[in-house]
């Protein structure tokens, strides 16, 4: 901002990763309109190539050498396969192709910590599936909306890192075994704008020191579908608590007869014969049990459950007269 003698203001607009049309700065004076001249900020061109990322070898390795993976500012959307562990996705030359030669043979065992962006908004398909060593606390930056197919397959299955969904997260869909067979040590809780989770989204995603951490579970308000065994052979104690009045079953849809938008065996192992209840207790809206039998609700949470309506704090409610 400048002033100059003749009471005039001239006012800069500027932000990384953005550009400015059809002009960056306005001149204002005392007889200017509020709404003479507009500055428009939109999102800039992202970096294109090498300048996606950068890879830097961790301290301390020369012997093994490790990595840091880092996806540059200003980069929005990780396309599918874009740092896919072990070759490109497709035929087409990408990023995990042109660091091969640095990875070496074993590039699922070179990268010990990925650090995205907070510009990024999307992570495709498998982007970063079976980097197996990362550790540490592994971040989803607050401006991520969507976590593709098998995105993080394999995450730090032996390096067991703490998943973190930044402050203010805006994040709307898990996809399929986004986190499948991960090794996440501890995860914070989901956030609050989620809306969809995927089929096996965390199957064999938590490593056994994760059971403190995942007791008394919360699915957000917002979640309008858990995919089945979305959180399958994963050990959970406490009560589990469902905010959304959303996962309910429709009465008219016979696909839905035992699910809706509740997956089966959600927190057990997929096709499992015998399900064991975990939670010692399963709070849960009452606009979304009386639309499942208790064939349904064994089938999602297992047998034995001691269900408690969100709202009242009823327990033991009886499904014979809320059931239509």
């Amino acid at each position: 901002m400048t002033h100059s003698g003749s009471l005039s203001l001239t006012l800069t607009a500027e932000k990384a990763c953005y550009e400015t049309a059809p002009l960056n700065s306005v001149t204002l004076t005392k007889n200017t309109p509020y709404d003479a001249e507009v500055i428009e900020l939109t999102p800039g061109r992202e970096p294109q190539d090498n300048n996606r990322f950068t890879l830097k070898q961790n301290p301390g390795t020369a012997a093994n050498p490790t990595y840091t993976l880092t996806i540059a500012d200003c980069v929005r959307t990780v396309t599918p396969g874009e740092f896919l562990s072990g070759g490109p996705l497709t035929t087409t030359e990408d990023a995990n192709s042109r660091i091969a030669a640095t990875l070496g043979t074993t590039p699922n065992q070179r990268v010990t910590a990925i650090e995205l962006p907070d510009t990024l908004r999307t992570i495709g398909i498998r982007a970063f599936h079976g980097h197996e060593e990362v550790t540490g606390e592994f971040t989803i930056p607050a401006a991520v909306e969507s976590i593709g197919l098998g995105a993080f397959r394999y995450l730090g299955q032996t390096g067991e890192p703490r998943l973190r969904f930044a402050q203010d997260s805006r994040l709307k869909t898990i996809g399929i075994a986004a986190f499948n067979f991960a090794g996440i040590s501890a995860m914070s809780p989901l956030p609050q704008s989620l809306e969809t989770i995927g089929l096996r989204a965390f199957e064999n995603a938590f490593t056994s020191a994760a059971g403190p951490s995942l007791s008394n579970f919360v699915i957000p308000a917002n979640v309008t579908s858990v995919g089945n065994s979305a959180f399958g052979s994963t050990t959970f104690s406490g009560t589990l608590t469902i905010r959304s009045p959303d996962l309910t079953r429709t009465p008219t849809n016979t696909a839905q007869t035992r699910t809706g938008r509740l997956g089966s065996s959600i927190f057990t192992e997929g096709g499992a014969a015998a399900v064991t209840q975990e939670f010692t207790k399963i709070v849960i809206p009452r606009a979304v049990f009386i639309t499942y039998t208790q064939a349904d609700l064994n089938a999602i949470f297992g047998s034995g459950g001691n269900y408690v309506d969100l709202a009242d704090g009823i327990t033991a409610l009886d499904i014979t007269t809320l059931t239509p």
